[in-house]
């Protein structure tokens, strides 16, 4: 296995000092699954593709709004017919800081702390019939951010403008079931402690390992291995900032036999050594 992907496959967003990441982006795309320490907003104008989270796909609209809570693993893949034409927001936000402005809006303060729950479900909500003002509001706000990066208090009429405009329930939309992807990302998530098996995995799910490796690949662009160690990873990150295991408890727990192999594979995916981890992101753990 290649030790390329370790280096493209996590997209760890922390802001720094800043409350707010604002961007409105023309073609380009993520194509690897990812995380942030934040929560995401996407907001597709233009483009067709799939959206892979919660270990189930998505078609990917104009119009269909996406929000990721942090730690929650995902991935877009833009159709390739329409990568010169994919447009949308991104939002990343400190949504600490923005709950701490939302303390007299009860309402929504309660709604963003649903949205931010760490590792929660993403809500996926379809917005085409109120584009026109979500994109009035995406414009004004981006005119603002590119002036000077946004207060917390901007921040905040940004979202109560834009969950006052959306349905108070994420709606049940239809994910795609077909394929072999949303099984073993599932069966993965229950066995990622464990020795892979390949074999094991293919005869659970009833199939030849030719086909789930090839399959897979072709549904997520990625080879089982490279998700596998995406979610490895992430747990790991997850113990880092929230528990109290040494690095070999955590290396052992999330399914690397050898300590070492684990301190290397996190430093090429996160760019930091796990203690370095640790000591450099201490917000996170409140």
């Amino acid at each position: 296995m290649s030790d390329n992907w370790q280096a493209e496959r996590l997209e760890l967003i922390t802001l720094n000092d800043t409350i707010v990441s604002f961007s409105r982006l023309f073609a380009n795309t993520v194509r690897y699954h990812h995380w942030h320490q934040c929560l995401e907003v996407l907001y597709v104008e233009e483009g067709f593709g799939v959206v892979i989270v919660d270990n189930r796909q998505y078609t990917m609209r104009p119009g269909r709004l996406f929000f990721f809570p942090p730690f929650t693993i995902h991935k877009v893949m833009v159709d390739e017919q329409a990568q010169d034409r994919y447009r949308r927001t991104i939002i990343h936000v400190d949504h600490r800081a923005v709950l701490k402005q939302l303390r007299d809006f009860p309402h929504n303060h309660s709604r963003l702390q649903r949205l931010s729950l760490r590792g929660g479900a993403a809500v996926v909500m379809d917005a085409a019939d109120i584009h026109p003002h979500i994109d009035h509001l995406f414009s004004c706000y981006a005119r603002l951010a590119a002036c000077a990066s946004l207060t917390g208090e901007q921040v905040a009429c940004l979202l109560l403008n834009l969950l006052g405009m959306l349905p108070e329930a994420n709606e049940e939309l239809p994910e795609e079931r077909s394929g072999i992807a949303t099984p073993v990302m599932f069966w993965l998530e229950e066995n990622y402690r464990q020795k892979f098996s390949l074999d094991r995995l293919a005869q659970e799910l009833g199939k030849s390992r030719s086909y789930v490796s090839r399959r897979f690949h072709f549904e997520t662009g990625e080879h089982i291995h490279q998700y596998l160690n995406t979610i490895r990873l992430r747990k790991a990150c997850d113990h880092l900032l929230h528990g109290a295991l040494s690095i070999r408890e955590i290396a052992d727990d999330v399914g690397f036999s050898d300590v070492t192999y684990f301190i290397s594979a996190f430093k090429k995916g996160i760019g930091e050594t796990p203690l370095q981890y640790r000591k450099n992101h201490p917000t996170a753990q409140r």
